[in-house]
């Protein structure tokens, strides 16, 4: 689980997941086996993309942790930064959401590799920095990337990426998304 710097966030996952879990250490299991098998429904179907936007991202990840979190698919109401990265401040996530989805809703075919790795880095930086919900960004984001990647003609092998190159590439897409499109470039390929 991410350790966010800004409140009693370890605190309030335990106190508000649904299981009556009453430790962290619980509760990060119970959280991954609930996300796998939620997304494992995503790729069998059960979850369709029929819009990419914000009530698709909020529902998306109420899917994923419905399970767990009383809070799952409402976006956060508190400040979090993550190392000495600050993320969206909490009262102007939804409009920078509205913002980047208009922008995903016109966004015209990509033509090559090249073309989606650089968009994809864009756009995948841009919910990162935006980190709607208290937990379960990347996971939600991933997925929300993946199929928005289909959608557009592309297949992002994920599985095939070094975690430790993919969590340094989207700590340095802060500032500079050059190591993210090459992550995407090398995973990328047309469907």
């Amino acid at each position: 689980m991410e350790k966010y710097n800004f409140g009693e966030d370890e605190d309030y996952l335990v106190k508000y997941n649904i299981l009556g879990i009453e430790n962290l250490h619980d509760l990060e299991r119970a959280e991954q086996y609930v996300f796998m098998v939620r997304s494992l429904e995503i790729e069998q179907g059960h979850f369709q993309f029929e819009r990419f936007d914000w009530n698709t991202l909020l529902a998306l990840h109420h899917y994923l942790f419905q399970d767990i979190y009383q809070f799952a698919g409402q976006v956060r109401n508190v400040q979090l930064a993550k190392g000495t990265t600050r993320f969206c401040q909490a009262q102007h996530i939804s409009r920078m959401a509205e913002q980047l989805f208009r922008e995903m809703q016109n966004e015209p075919k990509w033509q090559s590799i090249k073309e989606a790795a650089e968009r994809l880095a864009y756009f995948k930086s841009e919910l990162n920095m935006i980190h709607p919900f208290r937990e379960g960004n990347g996971r939600t984001t991933r997925l929300f990337i993946n199929a928005y990647a289909k959608k557009q003609g592309f297949f992002w092998n994920y599985a095939a990426l070094d975690q430790a190159e993919y969590m340094e590439a989207m700590i340095q897409s802060v500032l500079n998304t050059e190591q993210l499109v090459s992550m995407f470039q090398k995973t990328l390929s047309k469907i």
